[in-house]
């Protein structure tokens, strides 16, 4: 049987753990399931008290660990958060011969140096993913390993997270065991979710992942096999929960409560004598609340999401390029109607994503609800990679030579540290001071300390 891998996915509502292998049969075999409460502590993806989310972690990973009678020591992790940003950036090296094929080293060495040329204040990059590539005046290519050439041209997808939250992540996941690790870096949720949720077929020819769980909305664009635009929006499940909390003038619990037991999309399949009766607080009256009133507040609120879905969709200049049209998948979207009134607003094909794509035997069905989709495509993470590219990369890379990155110039001071007389001067007259000195060794003498002859 294949390794044991298993998914941490901290998100707003719980945390998630997974178990999974590789069958024979190449489906996925699910161990273990456990979650965590982590209401209040964690929002919009963003860690606020770690000692309760390290607690949350421990908590679903003991589950898991009991399920399947396995002792975890190492996951893979995802990451969220409103903040995470994804900038595209250009990078080319010039190789040493023409006459040579590019090698996996040229394609390591240019995403090195990709990364160590981006700069981007106060955050640290998540994922450097490569579109096409260009070989001297040859474009579009999507794999250059084995095209002859001399200069190599990559375009990339620079996605980074703040820094101080990112670490807050890897503090939660690394403290809630004793020695555990968290294997090939944290991976951007919705990177995740595609993996579980989407076919081969449809991150060809194009398609619009929509990941909207309790904080945020993620969107990840897929075209040809490439990850095109991603983008998060600060509005999701919560969102809407405070929507009806306001609009029915009840607690947050029972306005989190109406939604996914009597919540629906569509306001008009709703009868409208269709009542809910909420238990009054401290002997007061039960409070009546119309299940089609509930229904208009949630519609407008996912019109509003569905909107700015268009908008990225826009934005991403892949509107007429996504033949699959979208993709829902996440905690938010098992209401009724959701798909069709995504399909309204937006004018294309919608499907829910269910973490079921290539799923075999698991230990319980509650595994294919789309609130594991990310924690389900994190194990998938350990399988196979988000570009499939990299999977034959990984072969080649066995064999060849590593990639030797260029110490940064550094300025070799004495005195403890303090710039000695010589350096200042030639740091404070610049191209004046280099050229007075090479004249002063020729004429010796004649060019003094005052500039005078």
């Amino acid at each position: 049987m294949s390794e044991i891998i298993v998914g941490v996915d901290i998100g707003s509502k719980q945390v998630s753990v997974v178990a999974g292998r590789l069958d024979g049969f190449g489906k996925l075999e699910i161990l273990g399931l456990g979650k965590a409460d982590t209401t209040g502590i964690v929002s919009k993806g963003v860690v606020l008290n770690v000692n309760k989310t390290i607690e949350a972690v421990r908590i679903a990973i003991e589950q898991v660990e009991n399920q399947s009678n396995i002792d975890i020591r190492g996951v893979m992790a995802s990451v969220n958060g409103p903040n995470i940003q994804a900038v595209k950036h250009r990078a080319m090296i010039t190789r040493q011969t023409s006459g040579e094929e590019v090698t996996v080293t040229d394609v390591d060495q240019i995403q090195s140096d990709a990364e160590r040329t981006y700069i981007s204040q106060g955050n640290t990059i998540v994922h450097t993913l490569a579109q096409e590539y260009a070989v001297d005046t040859s474009t579009g290519i999507y794999d250059p390993v084995g095209i002859s050439g001399l200069k190599l041209q990559a375009d990339f997808q620079m996605i980074t997270s703040p820094t101080l939250a990112l670490d807050k992540t890897k503090r939660c996941i690394e403290r809630a065991k004793d020695k555990m690790e968290i294997e090939g870096g944290l991976v951007f949720s919705p990177l995740a979710a595609s993996l579980a949720v989407l076919s081969d077929q449809e991150k060809k020819s194009g398609v619009a992942l929509v990941d909207i769980g309790s904080g945020t909305a993620e969107i990840v664009i897929f075209h040809r096999n490439l990850v095109r635009h991603l983008s998060v929006l600060p509005h999701a499940g919560d969102s809407i929960t405070a929507d009806i909390e306001q609009g029915c003038n009840v607690s947050h619990e029972h306005a989190e409560m109406l939604k996914t037991k009597f919540g629906a999309a569509l306001s008009n399949e709703v009868p409208v004598e269709e009542v809910v009766s909420i238990p009054g607080i401290n002997g007061r009256k039960p409070k009546v609340v119309s299940v089609k009133n509930l229904s208009i507040i949630i519609e407008e609120r996912l019109k509003e999401i569905a909107a700015l879905v268009v908008a990225e969709i826009s934005r991403s200049g892949y509107g007429n390029r996504l033949s699959c049209g979208i993709v829902l998948t996440g905690g938010s979207v098992q209401m009724p109607y959701i798909a069709e009134l995504f399909e309204k607003v937006t004018q294309r094909d919608v499907r829910i994503g269910y973490p079921n794509e290539n799923l075999g035997k698991t230990i319980s069905e509650e595994i294919k609800n789309p609130t594991y989709a990310t924690a389900v495509g994190l194990v998938w993470q350990g399988i196979k990679s988000i570009d499939e590219r990299e999977d034959s990369y990984k072969e080649l890379r066995k064999t060849a030579p590593k990639v030797i990155n260029k110490p940064t110039p550094t300025v070799t001071h004495s005195n403890n540290g303090r710039a000695t007389k010589e350096e200042k001067e030639e740091k404070s007259n610049g191209f004046f001071g280099k050229f007075k000195k090479g004249l002063g060794n020729l004429l010796g003498s004649d060019l003094g300390e005052t500039d005078k002859y």
